[in-house]
């Protein structure tokens, strides 16, 4: 009976020891939440800077590459206001119609070829010009409460001001 008591003893400890050197001091920590980028909120405004819709806008001129400059006689004969649909309606000289624009980040701006009435203007008039660069606008700003609308390839600006509707 000595003998099994021997034994068992020597087994539990045997056991005992296994146990405790094959156990480490591991502790399971918990999870950290993942990590996740920084949100920046966007740009506040000020309720004057301008924006691109709910006013009509007349041409004031186009400054090209080597400081040509175009220059209607009459702006508010040329006109752009833009709709929340994302369609622009203008008026070039005798011709009126419409396009489709989408503004984008960073102040970009694309628009379509506008399609316009076909009316004969009197001579000297800008509107084939003026429908042609808005189709080659790549981003808009502010200056002054002006709308600049910048060109492809930083062909030019053209600047339009406030006109009455």
């Amino acid at each position: 009976m000595e003998r099994t008591l021997h034994d068992c003893i020597g087994i539990a400890l045997i056991v005992f020891l296994a146990g405790a050197c094959s156990a480490n001091e591991t502790t399971t920590k918990p999870a950290l939440p993942p990590i996740t980028p920084i949100m920046v909120p966007p740009t506040m405004t000020s309720g004057t800077e301008p924006t691109l819709g709910g006013r009509v806008w007349a041409w004031q001129g186009t400054q090209l590459i080597g400081n040509e400059r175009l220059v209607p006689d009459a702006p508010e004969r040329y006109t752009i206001e833009f709709q929340p649909d994302d369609r622009v309606q203008l008026r070039a000289d005798c011709n009126r119609g419409g396009a489709g624009y989408a503004a984008g980040a960073n102040r970009s701006l694309t628009m379509t070829a506008a399609a316009t009435t076909k009316m004969g203007c009197p001579s000297g008039s800008k509107g084939t010009e003026f429908v042609r660069q808005l189709a080659e606008v790549s981003g808009y700003d502010f200056v002054d409460g002006d709308l600049v609308l910048t060109l492809k390839s930083n062909a030019g600006a053209m600047r339009f001001k406030t006109a009455a509707k």
